[in-house]
């Protein structure tokens, strides 16, 4: 499911990394649903909208967009074109009409995001080129092949590698997105059918995607050796030749297991017994036309061909287990974090934690939406680089759901400040206090003045562009400075950065960025806590009036 929306995001060229994108996907506790896309998108700031389209309202729906189908456990289908629609149209028990469309981003991505794509770019061309160079290394091998027959094999063993690389890359998680363009869609009920049953199945190690990965990759390589040792190895094309003659006991094995046991069609199984077919004629045209003779293969040749044969399979079974095993963690980090990202969890354990004095103050730090359900207070030192972190995480945070949270600073003091007078906490204090309270936008030119500290953490560099006056009247940031510094021994503060949420201490094994994903949900659970809570203090009020 993640992949085509990922491919729709490629497609718009927006600034999302596929596999960040993935990550989150997968980590939501809602995955995967059409929900957990949805979501994953807004916390990248990408500007979504989900929506049932009736059948006449189609044609006015610009392309591109992902449809929701109701196949297997859902699956979602990118529609780029009339004839992509109604292909996805074809069977109406499956075709739901909700839509999902991607229109730009509405905030800009943040740095960190934006490295990330840019990354992730710049080691998609690396692999490209590495690959192209690659491939045109292997192919140019067949031109030192000594006969054409060879040069036949050569190349379709290429092709067979191919396929060998994708059947591996399905086991260990490496390829879904290519499986599934080439398999037909997001879900693939024939290769999955026929892979999962793998009728070639050795000491539960040994299946048909090994059998694949293995054959094709040692036929290229003695090719390889045919051609840079010349004569001296001849012998093992002559091998090739005669293995090839077999291809077609295994065509007709293939084909019946499909048929006959598993009752559905592998695209990728039929790729191989295609290949196997056309070696076959090689094979056959080369013996008709005595090019090949087997009495020309020695021991030695044998050997080396069994011997290169044992080293690539016990190589490609090592080397299998590796990547499984880190899929299964990968697997295991998923579910972990998917229970960490629920609303039940969390709001269970932010319970469980201390709970702050939040009144507000009468002179009060805050950005964001004065009504928002999520009411945060960050606890912060003016020379803290992990302060720095989060609250460019909050700021992050802020920009994509602005309606949802309001965050409110108390500051502390700092070692730094030791002698000086005036500090840097009371400066920023004084500044706030003179050039942005009671200001028309001040929220936003809180979040700007913060914002600007936290970019130098320079009190020289910061006061050339945001003035304090001390020279007068300054009595209102001393008394504001006692307040933050009182307010914080009270909630016994020993470490920046600290974070409320909604009075509650924030939970260990959660920093603001790992907020993204429950937002959302959380809000959803305040509001209905507060309109649950408001009968009961109405009638607590009425109770006492009588």
């Amino acid at each position: 499911m993640e992949q085509i929306v990922a491919r729709l995001l490629q497609l718009q060229h927006l600034p999302v990394a596929r596999q960040e994108f993935s990550e989150r996907v997968h980590t939501h506790p809602d995955y995967p649903s059409l929900l957990a896309v949805a979501d994953v998108l807004d916390s990248f700031g990408v500007n979504q909208s989900v929506a049932q389209v009736a059948d006449e309202q189609l044609a006015e729906v610009g392309f591109p967009y992902l449809a929701y189908l109701e196949r297997g456990s859902g699956e979602l289908v990118l529609i780029r074109s009339a004839a992509e629609l109604a292909v996805a149209r074809a069977e109406p028990a499956q075709w739901s009409g909700i839509l999902l469309r991607v229109e730009g981003m509405r905030t800009p991505p943040s740095e960190e995001q934006l490295a990330a794509y840019r990354q992730e770019r710049t080691v998609t061309r690396l692999a490209r080129w590495s690959g192209t160079a690659l491939s045109l290394g292997l192919l140019a091998v067949s031109a030192y092949l000594p006969s054409w027959w060879t040069t036949a094999l050569y190349l379709l063993a290429l092709a067979g590698v191919v396929i060998g690389y994708l059947l591996i890359g399905r086991e260990v998680g490496a390829t879904p997105g290519l499986i599934a363009e080439f398999c037909g869609g997001d879900a693939q009920p024939g290769c999955d059918s026929v892979l999962e049953a793998d009728p070639v199945h050795l000491f539960g190690l040994y299946g048909l995607p090994d059998a694949v990965a293995t054959y094709f990759p040692w036929q290229a390589g003695l090719l390889i050796a045919v051609a840079l040792a010349g004569q001296p190895a001849a012998g093992a094309a002559l091998l090739l030749a005669g293995l090839a003659l077999a291809g077609p006991v295994v065509i007709l094995a293939s084909i019946y297991y499909q048929v006959v046991v598993v009752k559905a069609w592998c695209r990728l199984c039929l790729v191989v017994d295609g290949i196997l077919g056309l070696q076959a004629v090689v094979a056959l045209l080369a013996f008709s036309q005595q090019q090949v003779t087997l009495r020309a293969l020695s021991l030695p040749t044998q050997l080396f061909a069994g011997g290169g044969l044992l080293v690539l399979t016990g190589g490609l079974l090592a080397l299998k287990q590796v990547l499984l095993r880190q899929q299964a963690t990968r697997q295991e980090k998923r579910a972990l974090l998917r229970t960490k990202n629920s609303v039940p969890l969390f709001t269970t354990l932010l319970q469980q934690q201390s709970r702050a004095d939040d009144w507000e103050f009468n002179q009060e730090m805050v950005f964001g939406a004065a009504d928002a359900p999520i009411d945060i207070i960050m606890v912060s030192n003016p020379y803290c680089v992990p302060c720095q972190r989060t609250h460019a995480q909050l700021d992050r945070l802020l920009a994509l759901f602005p309606e949802l949270i309001k965050v409110r600073l108390r500051l502390t003091g700092s070692n730094a400040d030791v002698g000086r007078f005036p500090t840097t906490t009371q400066y920023v204090l004084q500044h706030w206090l003179t050039h942005v309270r009671g200001q028309e936008d001040e929220c936003l030119r809180t979040a700007e003045m913060l914002r600007a500290w936290y970019h130098t953490m320079n009190l020289d560099s910061f006061a050339a562009t945001h003035p304090a006056d001390f020279t007068g009247d300054y009595s209102s940031s001393t008394h504001l400075l006692t307040r933050h510094y009182a307010w914080n021994r009270q909630q016994g503060i020993t470490r920046t950065p600290t974070l409320f949420v909604n009075g509650y201490l924030l939970p260990p094994g959660y920093a603001a960025e790992q907020l993204v994903l429950l937002l959302p949900g959380l809000a959803e659970y305040f509001l209905t806590q507060e309109q649950i809570q408001q009968p009961v203090f109405a009638e607590a009020a009425t109770y006492s009036k009588q």
